[in-house]
């Protein structure tokens, strides 16, 4: 398998999940996510605490199904290009012969689209990570590194009319035990295609 793209919200767990990929897979995987690339932007770019609207990347408050609020992601013209420059680079990794776990939190169905089309040359497992609200907003108080009511939002968002190859839920499961279930559909994938 060349792609393992791991789709879910904030505080799902999909990091962890990817580390515990990287130690158990017997193939290497580089992992690729949009935070390392938010990491190299200028700070000024963004507004990841606030809700400036800024060129990168910053949050506006919105309504949600259940009628409370929460903070979905926004894009400026230079957020645009980085998203952009993301996925091709993505593209270009696996066609450089090198195998990737990508870590994501995807605009639904909509982005999916674009995500399928960018990878339709490569193999490519699109594995849903689900976890309960309240455990979500749980883990996003715990973190001091999340803005908060950003779960919720994606919680409604994130998963929204996408057909998955495989998917696991981190609520009660474990990391370990996710990834562990992950390589083992993966395991069996991969004797189905040398049969075929």
């Amino acid at each position: 398998m060349d792609i393992l793209f791991l789709n879910g919200t904030t505080c799902s767990g999909k990091s962890s999940i990817a580390s515990e990929l990287q130690a158990i897979l017997p193939d290497y995987y580089l992992h690729i996510g949009i935070d390392h690339f938010i990491a190299m932007m200028p700070s000024k770019s963004n507004d990841l605490e606030g809700s400036e609207k800024k060129d990168g990347f910053y949050w506006r408050e919105t309504l949600l199904p259940d009628n409370t609020t929460g903070y979905q992601i926004q894009q400026g013209p230079y957020g645009i290009k980085v998203n952009d420059a993301y996925r091709k680079t993505v593209a270009n990794l696996v066609r450089n012969g090198l195998r990737l776990i990508v870590d994501d939190i995807t605009n639904g169905e909509s982005e999916m689209k674009i995500w399928r089309s960018v990878l339709a040359p490569y193999s490519t497992a699109y594995i849903a990570v689900y976890c309960n609200l309240d455990t979500l907003e749980e883990r996003e108080k715990n973190r001091k590194n999340r803005k908060q009511y950003t779960a919720r939002e994606q919680f409604y968002r994130v998963h929204q009319d996408i057909k998955y190859d495989f998917s696991v839920n981190t609520t009660k499961t474990s990391t370990e035990a996710c990834a562990k279930t992950i390589a083992q559909f993966i395991r069996n994938s991969s004797l189905i295609e040398d049969i075929s």
